[in-house]
């Protein structure tokens, strides 16, 4: 699998091969021998008098004489002679673009049939600009298509070969019709690109006047399970559907037809191997998401063992706390001298040390009044709601007086409690404070 850190970049390249070109011909018709004539480069002196008798226009419907150009900006080419002549460059681009075509076919395949306009059955239907017929019977069909195309006309064209067991490749021009980029150079699609891109097959671009094929290209993000997503600036280069890819150019020369069993019917050494690339990122990103699926599998096993740990945790210092508080709560209900002798008095040291202060006094001294006030309200009774007369009778109960100003001294106690964040204030029915246990309080 190759990547690549950026987007395929060739703005010089790519447009050059948008260029529209002019009306010069460099493939014309011998009509002496029924074949195409090539006018090479700085032949048009010696090939001038056999151009003028021989060498017609080879657009379909015209047949106008052609003669040859010296030109010293441009290369030699062919040109209608005198007045006629007059199609669109698209008739023109075509008219090349089948002719390069099957030029090259007779060149790199000499014992395979190459004819232009041929039919693909004796009935006459599935007419290919260019068909190429192996000695094993095997064709392939080129069609260079210029002029618009629907995904109706693309998908009717293409079955009709596939009944006729005829691989066909389509070679879309350079032209607007089909090659419209966005202002970053990225294609923009169309009916007949999207129904091409969705078989999987390639998309090229024909430039008959540079020789050139253009194919689409994707860059593919590659996914880490080891950052959990995809790898900034990490890119594969595959091939590209009918909607922002970027082109990529090569000389003709560098394709070739491809094996019916495991290739495109025209690939090259670059389409072969964005196809193994989106083979090996496809294994490669399916193995990274699951590799990170386990991973996030095996972190919430771990977290929520982490959680059932903590709780049960709490769940027992609850446990412990609650006994000693019940502990407390039957000391503090012991009649007896409340002083450093008082059984009350370790238990309630053991159940605050090391925690914050709950105004119980010191350890050393520790207030009657507030101790139970505390454990028969705060302590261990996190749902509970309590007013500071809750509190008043609790200490009645126990025969604790506390003298004149009993509601004021508990309710400035019940402040600072509220203060330290050991118990929530609000407002009872009768709008007296009430009071809940935080959980630190609790």
């Amino acid at each position: 699998m190759t990547t690549s850190t950026s987007a395929f970049d060739h703005a010089v390249q790519l447009a050059a091969f948008q260029t529209q070109g002019d009306d010069r011909f460099l493939w014309g018709l011998d009509k002496s021998v029924g074949a195409a004539f090539y006018l090479e480069e700085d032949q048009a002196h010696e090939q001038h008098q056999y151009v003028n008798d021989h060498v017609v226009c080879p657009v379909a419907g015209c047949a106008a004489k052609l003669t040859t150009v010296h030109s010293t900006v441009k290369r030699d080419h062919l040109r209608h002679l005198g007045s006629t002549g007059g199609h669109g460059l698209e008739s023109l681009f075509h008219s090349q673009g089948c002719a390069l075509i099957q030029a090259w076919l007779a060149t790199k395949y000499p014992l395979c049939h190459v004819r232009r306009e041929e039919y693909a059955s004796p009935e006459g239907e599935s007419r290919a600009d260019v068909l190429i017929t192996h000695p094993s019977r095997l064709r392939v069909a080129f069609e260079v298509q210029y002029s618009p195309l629907t995904n109706d006309a693309w998908t009717e064209r293409h079955r009709r070969y596939e009944a006729r067991e005829v691989r066909d490749v389509w070679l879309f021009g350079h032209t607007t019709n089909h090659l419209k980029l966005d202002d970053d150079g990225h294609l923009k699609t169309n009916p007949a690109l999207a129904a091409v891109a969705a078989t999987g097959a390639p998309l090229f671009f024909i430039n008959p006047t540079t020789e050139q094929l253009a194919i689409a290209i994707a860059h593919r993000e590659v996914f880490s399970a080891e950052i959990g997503g995809y790898i900034p600036g990490e890119r594969v280069p595959v091939l590209g559907g009918a909607d922002g890819s970027s082109l990529e150019m090569h000389d003709l020369a560098s394709i070739r037809l491809g094996n019916p069993q495991r290739e495109p019917a025209l690939t090259s050494d670059r389409i072969n191997e964005l196809i193994r690339n989106a083979t090996a990122l496809d294994a490669h990103n399916d193995e990274q998401r699951r590799l990170y699926a386990r991973q996030q599998d095996l972190a919430r096993k771990r977290a929520e063992a982490e959680q059932a740990t903590r709780e049960n945790r709490l769940r027992k210092a609850k446990e412990r706390r609650e006994q000693q508080a019940d502990e407390i709560r039957a000391a503090l209900d012991t009649p007896a001298r409340w002083d450093s002798e008082h059984p009350a008095m370790p238990l309630i040291s053991a159940f605050v040390e090391g925690r914050a202060q709950r105004d119980l006094g010191t350890p050393d001294d520790l207030e009657q009044w507030k101790c139970v006030a505390y454990f028969f309200h705060v302590a261990i009774k996190e749902q509970e709601i309590f007013a500071t007369k809750t509190v008043a009778d609790t200490l009645y109960k126990h025969r604790i007086r506390l003298g004149a100003g009993t509601y004021k001294t508990i309710g400035r106690w019940l402040h600072a409690l509220v203060d330290e964040e050991f118990l929530f204030e609000g407002r009872g029915d009768d709008g007296f404070p009430v009071y809940k246990p935080t959980y630190a309080g609790a």
